[in-house]
């Protein structure tokens, strides 16, 4: 199994497009165009890949060694880390760059010529992930592509090796190259220390049976099997809700909200409401109403654990399940809001369970319906909500 490493958000780092664009105008000026690059079939080329799951806020590199000469795997490395910038298209490097510089720095050895499963100058701005990386680490850089994304081609001739230029306006970015008889191009640019033509015959080299280089087809393999075992619950986690059907329930209900929080809040006022709103619950309550507040979720999260009795086993089950629910109700806001640091992405698996939990023990005869409705649905038949 290749090294993981787990990676931070770099202090620092651009928090909105106007710093990320400054980034890009600043480090440009190092992008070196005049070199031809190591030849192809020789040495060591790496392919770079990543993987996200924005619902948890977790993303994972991979970096995938070959041997140039025989497209045999010589050495890979994973790491996995928080979204390091929002999806704006343009600025993806932002998101990507601080997890795919810890899997090339854990490789046992160097890494050689880097592929992108992305763009370098064909980009709008000339400067995309392949010409970011390169410029940091000092490698040789080039992007492949799976579609053209702004710029303008005309179509290669149908035989493998065929190229036309990738066009912005009047100035050649990169070029349509067809790695396979008849089949889509795929789309090379230079992103460091590289040459166009070289770019396209490393291409070539790497696509010995499929359109997309094996450096990409590698990496994303290695990067998506990182980012599972990244978000899968502990075996201790996975082995209760395999036994208990309303966990896996309370899972797959949780994962199906498109606004956790909100919903989450609304879940929480149906299980409360007819009984004595406790301090700790009103300020779940207020948090998961204002979306402006979610980033005080921690804050929140104290208040409840502060608040509420010091013995919780003295207290009832349903009122034990309120407190519970109230601290997750903070957890979640706090996660949506993207601060750091994260709690654990099982968070609301719990929410649904205790729910149930709380209409079984409650006295009051609407409960059931009301917090039914909250949930949207009811567990399986036979499962009675507790944990």
């Amino acid at each position: 199994m290749p090294t993981m490493t787990t990676v931070s958000i770099p202090a620092g780092w651009p928090a909105t497009e106007e710093e990320a664009r400054a980034v890009q105008d600043e480090l440009r000026a190092g992008v070196v165009l005049d070199e031809p690059g190591p030849p192809p079939g020789s040495g060591h080329v790496t392919g770079v890949d990543v993987a996200y799951d924005d619902e948890r806020d977790v993303v994972a590199a991979a970096a995938v060694v070959l041997d140039a000469a025989t497209v045999e795997v010589v050495a890979e490395a994973t790491a996995v880390g928080r979204i390091s910038f929002p999806y704006v298209p343009g600025l993806l490097a932002f998101r990507e760059i601080p997890t795919v510089l810890a899997a090339l720095d854990a490789l046992p050895r160097p890494p050689g010529l880097v592929v992108c499963d992305g763009y370098g100058r064909a980009h709008p701005r000339r400067f995309g992930l392949a010409a970011h990386l390169g410029v940091l680490t000092g490698l040789p850089t080039i992007g492949v592509a799976k579609n053209p994304f702004t710029f303008t081609y005309d179509a290669p001739a149908a035989a493998r090796g065929s190229a036309t230029p990738l066009m912005a306006s009047d100035e050649e970015v990169g070029r349509a190259l067809r790695t396979r008889d008849s089949v889509k191009p795929v789309f090379v640019s230079v992103g460091h220390r590289v040459s166009l033509d070289n770019a396209c015959a490393h291409t070539l080299a790497l696509t010995p049976e499929y359109r997309l280089p094996e450096t990409t087809r590698r990496a994303d393999s290695l990067c998506r099997q990182a980012l599972k075992r990244a978000t899968a619950p502990p075996p201790e986690l996975a082995a209760r809700a395999a036994a208990d059907p309303t966990r896996s329930w309370g899972r797959s209900l949780f994962e199906r909200q498109p606004d956790p929080v909100t919903w989450a809040g609304r879940v929480l006022a149906a299980a409360a409401e007819g009984t004595e709103r406790a301090p700790e619950i009103q300020a779940a309550l207020a948090l998961a109403a204002d979306r402006d507040r979610w980033s005080q979720g921690r804050e929140v999260f104290g208040q409840v654990r502060g608040q509420a009795p010091a013995d919780l086993e003295r207290l009832g089950e349903a009122r034990r399940a309120l407190v519970r629910l109230a601290e997750l109700v903070a957890k979640l806001a706090h996660n949506a809001a993207g601060a750091a640091p994260y709690f654990d992405h099982h968070t609301g698996w719990m929410i649904g369970p205790l729910a149930v939990l709380v209409a079984n023990a409650s006295d009051d005869p609407a409960a059931r319906d009301r917090i039914a409705a909250a949930l949207g649905e009811w567990p399986p038949a036979g499962s009675d909500g507790t944990s």
